[in-house]
C-alpha cells in the first residue's frame, strides 16, 4: 500500500490522541469484493473505554458482508473466513467504515477462561456506545477443548449472552486440530447452522 492510500487515524476518545501508525490492512478470508483503503490502526490501548482487548482498525470503500474479530490471539477466526462466503477477518480490532456504512461483525472466543474473559471486556466495549458504525451480530464461542465444559465456565458464557445480540457455540473438532482444512474437515451441524443464520442475516438486509 502506498503512503497516499492512507487515510487519516480514528483519535481515540479523552485527552490523548492515538499517534499515525503503519497502517493496518485485516488478514483476507473468503470475501471476493472490491478493495478498501485501510486507515491507520488506534492501538487497543487507546481506543475508546471501557478498556478492551479490540483496537479499531478503520477503512473506507467496499467492505465484506461479515467481519470476524477475534478477541484474543487463536480464537479461530481463520476457520470461520474459510467456511463462511464473503466475510473477513478484521483480526484483533473493530472495522470501522467511514460513514454511513455501517459493518456487520461478530466477536469471537474460545471457551477458556481468559477467551471468555476477552470477550465480555470487547462486549463491555461494544455496549458503550463508543462504536456506532459497527453493527454487532452476536458473538461465536468456539470450544477450546473436547468434552463438557466445566460448570464455572457454562456460567460465564451464560452472563456474557446477556450482553450481546446472539450467541453461537460451536463444539470441539479434531480434524481441525490435526490440520485438516476446514471446507473439507466433516464438522458438526452447529458451523452449518451458523452458515444459514448469517446467510439470512444478509439476505434480510439486502430486501430492507
Amino acid at each position: 500500500m502506498q503512503a497516499a492510500d492512507v487515510a487519516r487515524p480514528h483519535r481515540a476518545s479523552g485527552a490523548e490522541a492515538a499517534p499515525a501508525v503503519a497502517a493496518h490492512s485485516p488478514q483476507h478470508g473468503g470475501y471476493a469484493g472490491g478493495p478498501f483503503q485501510a486507515q491507520a490502526v488506534v492501538p487497543a490501548r487507546l481506543a475508546p473505554p471501557p478498556t478492551s482487548p479490540l483496537g479499531l482498525a478503520g477503512y473506507r470503500g467496499a467492505g465484506p458482508d461479515l467481519w470476524f474479530s477475534s478477541c484474543h490471539g487463536g480464537a479461530g477466526v481463520s476457520t470461520l473466513t474459510a467456511l463462511i462466503p464473503r466475510s473477513m477477518s478484521a483480526g484483533r480490532y473493530w472495522p470501522m467504515p467511514v460513514p454511513p456504512v455501517s459493518a456487520r461483525v461478530l466477536l469471537v472466543a474460545r471457551s477458556h477462561a481468559a477467551g471468555l474473559c476477552a470477550a465480555q471486556a470487547a462486549a463491555r466495549q461494544w455496549a458503550a456506545g463508543v462504536l456506532p458504525n459497527v453493527r454487532l451480530l452476536g458473538l461465536v464461542v468456539v470450544a477450546d477443548a473436547p468434552g463438557k465444559r466445566p460448570k464455572p465456565l457454562s456460567d460465564l458464557v451464560r452472563l456474557i449472552s446477556g450482553g450481546v445480540p446472539r450467541l453461537w457455540e460451536l463444539p470441539w473438532v479434531e480434524a481441525l486440530r490435526i490440520g485438516d482444512p476446514p471446507d473439507q474437515a466433516r464438522l458438526p451441524s452447529a458451523y452449518s447452522r451458523l452458515a444459514n443464520d448469517l446467510h439470512h442475516i444478509v439476505s434480510e438486509d439486502a430486501h430492507v
